[in-house]
């Protein structure tokens, strides 16, 4: 685990160094594409495929924005020729523009699912999406696409499958999580695993959350995805302690040390990759999304201070 922490810091410094008017935590969860994964980087590639992406995108589009670099990452990670899959990706964008998606981040999170995956059908993650809407039109919006991409390849009626997902989202409600789309995220998330009963993923996810109070890493609302993440391992409380000694390193480091929220979903991601190499093919591809799809979301909250302060 600490080679990887000494992977990550040092994947961290070479982007830093190459693109220092880059916010921080941007940088951060791009560097943890490449950590997870244990895949070989390479600043000099790196840097010119983010050049790259924001060169083909259109003037308008949020690529020219901070998540380019996850999106960069990612493609740098999972294909042998990013350029080409970036392509791809774009026709993916196009095809859930064109069901009724919107233009956002988060579309093309849901593109890099849909590009990974040939088994799941634009149409039918529209249908899960509007479904999902129609249980929380208040609190489900466009950062829930991916997760709605990727419930798309379950099989079975969607009803069924909401009615799975609002009683999980119930049950924790009762037992002390807040309301919200945390919850709800989190509740997508423990719908993935289709070989464990609901009440068992409710009661790991229980006892993950009542492990990290105990050791004072108390989960706010939105680390409710990574306790998530946690309680579909097989023994997540025994994770706990070297996710509390992660943390407290990159806490300690000098460009990280403000972004403590951030450190904390870093741990969680660094600790579990360890074990999601031995997960089976379906639930890793979903933790992966669910990776990404936390980092896009904190890419598009920095692009919106940016935006807010009058920053690019």
């Amino acid at each position: 685990m600490e080679q990887k922490v000494e992977e990550y810091l040092d994947i961290f410094h070479q982007m830093n160094q190459q693109l220092k008017w880059t916010d921080d935590r941007t940088l951060m969860m791009a560097a943890s594409v490449y950590a997870v994964h244990g895949a070989g980087f390479d600043v000099d590639r790196y840097v010119n495929l983010c050049e790259h992406i924001k060169e083909e995108s259109g003037f308008f589009s949020h690529l020219k924005s901070n998540v380019r670099f996850s999106v960069a990452a990612v493609l740098d990670v999972k294909f042998e020729d990013p350029e080409a899959a970036f392509v791809r990706f774009s026709e993916a964008y196009d095809k859930l523009i064109d069901v009724g998606f919107k233009r956002s981040p988060f579309t093309y999170l849901a593109a890099l699912v849909l590009l990974q995956t040939d088994q799941v059908d634009a149409e039918r993650a529209r249908l899960v999406y509007d479904s999902m809407k129609s249980e929380h039109p208040f609190i489900t919006t466009n950062d829930d696409y991916p997760l709605a991409v990727l419930l798309a390849e379950r099989d079975g009626d969607i009803d069924t499958l909401m009615d799975e997902i609002e009683h999980i989202y119930r049950t924790l409600n009762s037992h002390g999580f807040w309301k919200g789309n945390n919850l709800q995220f989190l509740s997508h998330i423990l719908s993935l695993d289709e070989t464990h009963r609901p009440e068992e993923r409710i009661n790991q996810t229980l006892l993950v959350y009542d492990e990290l109070k105990r050791i004072g890493m108390k989960p706010k609302g939105m680390h409710y995805p990574e306790v998530g993440m946690l309680a579909l391992m097989k023994q997540p409380q025994q994770e706990v302690p070297h996710i509390q000694t992660v943390k407290d390193s990159l806490d300690r480091e000098k460009h990280l040390k403000w972004h403590k929220d951030v450190n904390y979903k870093l741990a969680v991601q660094l600790v579990l990759s360890e074990e999601l190499a031995m997960m089976e093919t379906g639930l890793f591809t979903s933790m992966e999304v669910v990776m990404q799809a936390q980092q896009v979301a904190l890419m598009a909250g920095v692009a919106g201070a940016a935006a807010a302060s009058g920053g690019e």
